[in-house]
């Protein structure tokens, strides 16, 4: 073999050497940058999320907290520490307190919650838990006997939701049973306060339970992730959050809106 072609072979293996180099530069080129964009994709998701998320801890520094007004929270034996008169400053209007709970229990804070809730002057109203399928007007009984409601409350609340005792059941035959008693439990509220009481639920409850069979009761629907999308026309008071801060709040605390203004508000109070 002549040596010009030797170096021409040695030329064209240089060459091929190259091209094989520069693909795989270009190769490491595009997984480095695809994994750069994916990282910066991951932060940017992961900060719109925890962004988002935080819309639904707060009343601050919420896209809502220009839309509605009216400020509240939820109480039970479950909240520790709570200083009423501080809720005032942090522009707190209302509060619902669980006062009983199917046809014996009854909340241990209720009566000193009610009594403190009072003296800081917010609006206080109280709610039932109901239990699925208990006769309804023994539940109803329990929660008049052991309630404070008075003129300028508001109006009594009834909780339905599943629960570790509410079981989520497709059976017609416990569904019927649970509503009959649930409407039974309506019905003698409204005959001894003179109103339909509020219905707390969430977006499953409301669905399997609530919806067409409670026309003239108002709605406080569950919501922790987004604006309320059922009960559109009918809920008054959104739970946005299980998870709340406030300042005057040892621990989480539910958060609510009332859906109008103040002047509407006066319409949810007792006469």
């Amino acid at each position: 073999m002549s040596a010009r072609t030797s170096a021409k072979n040695k030329s064209k293996r240089n060459r091929r050497r190259h091209r094989t180099i520069k693909r795989k530069q270009r190769k490491i080129i595009r997984f480095v940058s695809a994994g750069f964009l994916f990282i910066l994709l991951s932060v940017i998701i992961i900060h719109f999320v925890r962004l988002r998320n935080s819309v639904f801890h707060t009343f601050d520094d919420s896209e809502f907290s220009d839309k509605y007004f009216v400020r509240g929270i939820d109480v039970s034996h479950h909240n520790s520490f709570i200083n009423w008169e501080q809720l005032r400053d942090e522009n707190v209007t209302f509060v619902y307190l669980k006062s009983t709970e199917g046809m014996s229990h009854k909340d241990k804070n209720y009566k000193s919650n009610y009594r403190a809730a009072k003296t800081a002057g917010l609006k206080v109203g109280t709610y039932h838990f109901y239990i699925f399928g208990l006769n309804g007007r023994r539940q109803a009984a329990h929660f008049i006997r052991n309630s404070n409601i008075h003129s300028g409350d508001l109006i009594p609340a009834i909780d339905v939701e599943h629960s570790r005792i509410n079981v989520d059941s497709r059976n017609k035959s416990s569904r019927a049973k649970m509503l009959t008693e649930l409407k039974n439990m309506e019905q003698a509220m409204f005959e001894h306060y003179g109103k339909h009481p509020i219905i707390y639920t969430n977006k499953d409850c409301y669905n399997a339970y609530i919806e067409s069979e409670f026309p003239d009761n108002p709605i406080w629907i569950c919501d922790l992730h987004q604006e309320p999308t059922v009960a559109r026309d009918e809920w008054v008071i959104w739970q946005f959050s299980h998870t709340g801060r406030l300042a005057a709040a040892a621990d989480d605390i539910d958060l609510n809106y009332y859906r109008y203004s103040f002047a509407d508000f006066q319409q949810l109070l007792m006469p």
